[in-house]
């Protein structure tokens, strides 16, 4: 039997991050916040700035330590002391090469150490060092010894390096929302590789880990390396989760631990989000939030009405960013995928998802054809078409345009115009302009409900349906009356293939018998709303709204001197806000200081109204006035060209209700004053719907807005 050795092995002093602060739960997104307020407030955010974590160390084990400089000898083995204790571990007889170095290793020891390990240079017996990478280490972590391969040197001398893992303070305790994105950037001075594990315990291991991040890279310079931990915070509200910094990808070893307070999501639902990969890299701040936004108020109106009970639509949603891939994104059942560099290109093109996820909810693979052609020959003109599978996609387009573009809020509605030839003739092509056609189709013929509450299924539904249920590869020509994809469509629609459902869509659009709007007015919108903890969609509607109806008369003599009731109010809402030249000017009493304001791209309710820009004013408490006047950009500058020439008043004391009460359209005037007669209000409205008398980019330029009372 072979005799217990004595190894050399000194525990890694754990630099675990210390739990601080309140146990009260806050938010992530900032509001309500009583408890600890760190920067995982803001969901997706990296902090950069690190400091020195506190250190702590486990509990020493028993040791046997000799003097200093010493040679501990014994039948089996020689060990060499560097002035560190020595740690008495039993030892199982199988050995192996560490990556061709010629030094074997014993594959099990008791870990009387805790876990803990430390960086190591290899030195066999006669002296020579052996370099030991990376990998070295972490073998050794687990190890815990060497011997020489012939059992004649006996021992190596471990000489250690300490690790040395440095944190955010403020993360020593985090407050999140349950399926929000966390990540801890943290520093080291050593290139190793980490991992992230989420335990239900504090330093829990790995098996038992709810989320598990293996293979951290670090990288960097002089000495320094920086690594990105990061996690989906568990849906396990009212509990506190770890997040564990790991020493490596083997053992699960932490080396520093962050107690999580989760706090119930933001949409409680039976669908789930994930996230993985890359999304450090994603510059766009509110990227993610915005994403989580849209997932949970989709997908469920997808499943809802795509699903059909099927077992094989996910209700787990995993979403990667991947820095590596050079496409836009895809979908592959269950996992999203999206490319970095697309999505820092194009920070506010976040339909590709909703695109996506359609995807997820369809499961059409092995039932439509997909990715190959037909041909089709018209027997009156003998043109044969060749026709592109396309009609998955055309689903995918579809869950995107009605459920995210115009589905639930007016930040990333999507508009066509109804002149473009596209539109008409979208050629049956995979990613073809058949937004517009799709929503024909919903409302010349959707789902209803028969008399006794079953559902008389439209065109969509019935094709949806078709193809799940298939037990066949079915084919999406549109031309062909005798495939079943077209004997569905005549069905529904009494024509008989769809292509002729597109020559009538044709017709009306040219006849102006039908045009897009919204979906507001949708008979089968009952169809995706009521779903439990999830709002009804708003339908923003593409229909201007009406213009006042009075037009208060305009003084001859412009008024710019007196007591200014607007001066140094507040703005409460504004549609821009303007960098160089801020919207403050605009009540700042200064007739010298210009607020510019560009149009806005972030939210189309502003085109969806017809008008360009809106402010609100707030004076503080309700005041007297029946005079106002805006200062045009022509009054500092012959280029009339930018003077703001259609605009509305409205006024309000509660700042909920207004009432209208100047309309004014081709007053292209440097300086209008405008007598609306005695008010009394304390919110002011400007609506302002033609920002130039020119080109109409959609700049707005004015020095003041000023209100007297000339009574």
């Amino acid at each position: 039997m072979k005799k217990a050795l004595v190894l050399i092995m000194i525990l890694l002093v754990a630099l675990c991050v210390v739990a601080c602060g309140s146990d009260t739960p806050a938010e992530t997104t900032g509001a309500n916040t009583t408890a600890v307020t760190t920067p995982a407030q803001t969901e997706g955010t990296t902090p950069t700035t690190t400091t020195k974590t506190t250190t702590t160390t486990p509990d020493a084990p028993v040791v046997t330590t000799p003097p200093a400089g010493e040679k501990l000898e014994t039948e089996d083995y020689t060990a060499i002391l560097n002035g560190e204790e020595w740690v008495k571990s039993e030892v199982d007889t199988s050995k192996f090469d560490i990556f061709g170095t010629g030094v074997s290793a014993v594959t099990q020891i008791t870990k009387d150490y805790g876990g803990y390990t430390k960086n190591y240079t290899i030195v066999k017996a006669d002296g020579e060092k052996v370099e030991a990478d990376a990998q070295d280490v972490r073998k050794l972590a687990i190890v815990g010894a060497v011997v020489t391969a012939d059992k004649t040197a006996k021992v190596a001398d471990i000489e250690i390096h300490e690790v040395e893992l440095k944190i955010q303070p403020s993360w020593t305790h985090v407050t999140a929302k349950a399926g929000t994105y966390l990540m801890f950037e943290f520093t080291s001075n050593i290139p190793l590789e980490f991992a992230t594990t989420v335990t239900a315990k504090e330093g829990g291991s790995a098996s038992s880990a709810a989320y598990k991040q293996d293979n951290i890279s670090v990288s960097g310079d002089d000495g320094t390396y920086k690594g990105i931990a990061k996690c989906t915070v568990p849906y396990s509200s009212g509990n506190t989760m770890y997040i564990n910094i790991c020493l490596d990808n083997s053992t699960f070893t932490p080396v520093a631990t962050i107690p999580v307070v989760i706090t119930p999501m933001k949409y409680e639902s039976e669908f789930k989000l994930q996230f993985q990969g890359d999304w450090e890299l994603i510059k766009r701040e509110d990227y993610l939030s915005d994403l989580i936004d849209l997932f949970y108020n989709v997908y469920p109106r997808l499943y809802q009405r795509f699903g059909l009970n099927d077992p094989s639509v996910p209700r787990t949603i995993t979403f990667m960013a991947d820095k590596n891939y050079d496409g836009v994104a895809y979908c592959a059942g269950t996992l999203v995928c999206v490319a970095v560099d697309y999505a820092n290109s194009n920070p506010m093109d976040i339909g590709f998802f909703a695109h996506e996820i359609t995807h997820s909810v369809q499961q059409y693979g092995g039932k439509l054809a997909y990715n190959a052609s037909s041909s089709y020959k018209d027997p009156e003109t003998g043109k044969v078409y060749t026709v592109a599978t396309w009609y998955t996609e055309f689903m995918a387009d579809l869950g995107r345009f009605r459920y995210f573009h115009w589905g639930y809020s007016t930040k990333f509605c999507k508009f066509y115009s109804m002149d473009d030839p596209a539109i008409r003739d979208f050629g049956y092509e995979s990613y073809g302009q058949h937004n517009i056609f799709a929503a024909y189709l919903d409302d010349r013929y959707g789902t209803t409900k028969n008399e006794d509450g079953t559902l008389k299924l439209g065109l969509v539904d019935a094709l949806n349906k078709l193809i799940k249920e298939s037990k066949v590869l079915l084919y999406d020509n549109p031309y062909d009356p005798n495939i079943p994809f077209n004997k569905t469509v005549k069905e529904v629609t009494g024509l008989d293939c769809l292509e002729d459902v597109r020559l009538q869509f044709v017709k009306e659009l040219d006849e102006g018998t039908w045009a897009f709007k919204g979906y507001a007015n949708y008979g089968d919108n009952f169809l995706t709303e009521d779903i439990p903890n999830i709002p009804n969609p708003e339908y923003p509607m593409n229909e201007p709204v009406a213009k006042g109806d009075k037009t208060a008369p305009v003084l001859e003599t412009p008024v710019t001197e007196g007591t200014n009731i607007a001066k140094g109010a507040t703005i409460v809402m504004a549609s821009s806000q303007g960098s160089k030249n801020p919207v403050t000017n605009l009540v700042d009493g200064d007739l010298e200081t210009l607020f510019q304001g560009a149009k806005v791209t972030s939210d189309y309710k502003y085109q969806l109204g017809g008008y360009m820009h809106e402010f609100v004013i707030d004076l503080g408490e309700v005041k007297k006035f029946d005079t106002y006047t805006i200062v045009n950009a022509g009054s500092k500058s012959n280029n009339k060209i930018n003077n703001t020439s259609e605009w509305e008043i409205f006024v309000s004391v509660d700042g909920e209700t207004f009432t209208s009460v100047d309309y004014q359209v081709k007053n292209k005037a440097d300086i209008a004053s405008v007598n609306i007669g005695d008010t009394n209000a304390r919110y002011v409205k400007l609506r302002i719907f033609t920002t130039d008398s020119g080109a109409n980019v959609g700049t707005v330029r004015l020095y003041e807005f000023m209100l007297f009372d000339q009574q």
